[in-house]
């Protein structure tokens, strides 16, 4: 569940704050007369900028472990130290825990319906649920899908068009004719400090060439053998900085919330709670 999305580009080294001028709003053409003046109109830009947070992890390694051990331990150690860095933009991108440090764009996110499977219409819903999401506006880039490993399989044996030999919902890589993810994390929230899996699943749509994932400065991964020398023990230590920005959270018109300070919702994610058909009973 630690994959990222095809669309989504993650940039290292970064130096300094980069600033995203983003267009939120367009111009019209006017219809005049031969001699009429036209009027000016005005191209406005909102300036985005990243927020980094530290990221960093430590480990004490036993030096008469890292002797003894029948494998390269330091490898061993440094391999979870990728790991951890892999799970950590993956929970920090896809799940919905109110985070307040770096945070993805469904993080806290109010979903925006309701897909039902089991009810025949899953194939029509998710496609009916995608075109409502991006007939709002112009995305660069293409939709994905994010998936929780139980509903693939699910959608796998959906079938397109109940009662009919059409393909399956989820099929050859795609979902209803989508790129998809699957990943455990999006159906996560916080309890306390703790991330927990939430009551309710959901299906992610989003147009990830939005989402600006940056490595910020250096990555330091040190291993000190000196400073717990006294007690035997080597420490690998990594340091460095990470942001996540939401580039559309102003453009198709895209206004501030009550919130103190205003808070822009994202205009190019959305979630969509995963309900099961309405039981009924006979004679």
């Amino acid at each position: 569940g630690v994959g990222l999305p095809e669309t989504l580009r993650i940039v290292t080294g970064v130096v300094g704050n980069e600033v995203w001028p983003v267009s939120i709003n367009d111009v019209e053409m006017e219809e005049v007369g031969e001699v009429v003046q036209l009027a000016d109109q005005d191209l406005n830009f909102a300036q985005i900028t990243p927020t980094p947070h530290r990221v960093g992890l430590k480990v004490p390694v036993s030096n008469m472990a890292i002797d003894n051990a029948a494998f390269d331990l330091m490898a061993f150690v440094q391999t979870k130290f990728t790991i951890a860095l892999r799970k950590y933009l993956a929970k920090k991108v896809y799940s919905q825990a109110a985070f307040a440090g770096n945070h993805g764009p469904f993080s806290n996110l109010t979903p925006k319906g309701t897909i039902t499977i089991g009810d025949g219409n899953e194939y029509a819903s998710i496609l009916a649920a995608v075109a409502e999401f991006s007939d709002k506006g112009f995305f660069e880039g293409d939709v994905t899908l994010v998936l929780d490993r139980v509903t693939e399989a699910q959608l796998k044996a959906t079938p397109k068009i109940a009662g009919a030999a059409g393909g399956f919902v989820v099929e050859n890589g795609l979902c209803a004719g989508y790129p998809y993810v699957v990943t455990h994390y999006l159906n996560t929230t916080l309890s306390g400090n703790a991330l927990v899996a939430t009551t309710d699943k959901s299906i992610g749509i989003g147009y990830f060439e939005w989402l600006a994932v940056q490595q910020h400065g250096t990555v330091r991964l040190v291993v000190d053998p000196v400073t717990l020398a006294d007690r035997n023990v080597t420490r690998v230590i990594l340091n460095s900085a990470f942001s996540i920005t939401d580039l559309s959270t102003h453009i198709n018109g895209g206004e501030p919330t009550s919130d103190v300070p205003a808070k822009y919702p994202t205009q190019a994610f959305a979630l969509y709670t995963i309900a099961e058909p309405a039981s009924s009973s006979g004679i």
